[in-house]
């Protein structure tokens, strides 16, 4: 069995699409977050770090969101929605699998909270910046007249990808960028993500109820 302990507008919702795209069964136990927008404590008594998502695959606790990704999906895919080991699409499909939570996520996180604590900073809002547009720049050229990713179909390299272009949109640093707006729009009007939002509740990423 597979239960994903879910909080409102967190990465556990990539989880739940993940699920859907793959057309599993599984459990879902909701968490509610605080109005200044944190976890409750209750998900430390799932993982000891509070965070989501946390996701019980067959009684082992996981609580990072790419190795849950990565887990779901070569235990359970059947070899959906992954390159084959073998083939050479595979190395380039494990490094953008784990490239938004890692080089991506520092930068865009630092606006987010440059943002959220109004830090009044010129140095660091400029150094974040160019990182945040490093990145745009690098994803624009990965997706660059393609639909997906990787190779002619989505996989699970995309539902990670998607996240981190949802805060980028969410921090209106996707305006001048029509064609990441547009690969966005195309994951988000896929059958099984809007499964998943109707499952796991509104998605918004405001995550303290204000602008």
């Amino acid at each position: 069995m597979i239960t994903v302990h879910h909080l409102d507008n967190s990465r556990s919702q990539r989880i739940l699409w993940l699920l859907e795209e793959l057309q599993l069964e599984y459990q879902i136990v909701f968490h509610k977050r605080h109005p200044n927008g944190l976890a409750p404590p209750e998900l430390k008594s799932v993982h000891p770090l509070g965070k989501a998502p946390v996701v019980d695959l067959d009684g082992q606790v996981v609580a990072e969101s790419g190795a849950a990704v990565e887990l779901i999906t070569q235990r359970y895919g059947g070899g959906r929605l992954m390159p084959a080991p073998a083939s050479a699409d595979y190395v380039r499909y494990v490094e953008l699998l784990h490239y938004p939570e890692g080089s991506a996520a520092g930068p865009l996180g630092m606006m987010l909270f440059g943002r959220i604590f109004r830090v009044d900073n010129a140095g660091y809002n400029r150094y974040v910046a160019s990182q945040v547009e490093l990145h745009l720049d690098y994803i624009d050229g990965v997706l660059a007249s393609r639909e997906f990713a990787i190779g002619e179909q989505l996989t699970a390299a995309d539902i990670q990808l998607t996240f981190t272009l949802q805060q980028a949109r969410r921090s209106k640093v996707l305006d001048q960028r029509p064609a990441l707006l547009g690969y966005v729009a195309r994951m988000e009007a896929r059958e099984a993500y809007q499964r998943a939002v109707e499952k796991g509740g509104p998605f918004t990423l405001d995550i303290r109820g204000k602008g």
